[in-house]
């Protein structure tokens, strides 16, 4: 047998000194790690989010906007040619909605949050682009049709799925 129980013994000693789990230094080094990915998601789901957020407002005003046309058209059978006359007509019967701009903040009727339609691709549209970010487009397109476009960050249209969001009473 040649091994006598002293050295059994030491063997077995040996591997009971072999500990499992982590040591304090790889924890911590697990904990820096998640901490520097936590760091870097969170302010861009909060971006990403605000952004929804903000984008959902003026899609709730483009909807205003078309029930004051639709008064607007039961009380003159037509549509109005621009924001200005919707805003005299929601006035003088008292139905303008007052709603805030998502964006800047400023709150008041349809001639502040309202605005007539440009389009993004006109040459005239870049240096004017500051003044249209979260508003509500209205463009007339005949006496029985028109479109409403809302406008996000820096006056871009906002889409969905690639295409310009779009609110028309399909006329």
């Amino acid at each position: 047998m040649g091994r006598s129980y002293t050295s059994m013994k030491l063997s077995q000693k040996s591997f009971k000194t072999h500990k499992k789990g982590m040591t304090f230094i790889e924890v911590m080094t697990a904990v820096v790690i998640i901490g520097i990915i936590v760091a870097i998601a969170i302010p861009n789901f909060v971006a990403s989010s605000r952004k929804r957020a903000r984008e959902a407002s003026v899609k709730t005003n483009m909807r205003t906007f078309q029930v004051m046309l639709e008064t607007y058209r039961v009380d003159n059978q037509v549509y109005p040619d621009a924001v200005s006359d919707l805003d005299i007509e929601a006035n003088k019967k008292n139905y303008n909605k007052e709603v805030v701009n998502p964006y800047t903040k400023q709150k008041g009727p349809v001639n502040v949050w309202g605005i007539d339609y440009m389009d993004p691709t006109d040459s005239g549209f870049a240096a004017q682009s500051s003044l249209y970010e979260g508003k509500v487009g209205f463009q007339k397109v005949n006496t029985t049709k028109y479109y409403i476009n809302g406008y996000g960050e820096a006056g871009t249209l906002i889409t969905v799925d690639g295409k310009a969001y779009l609110v028309t009473n399909g006329g």
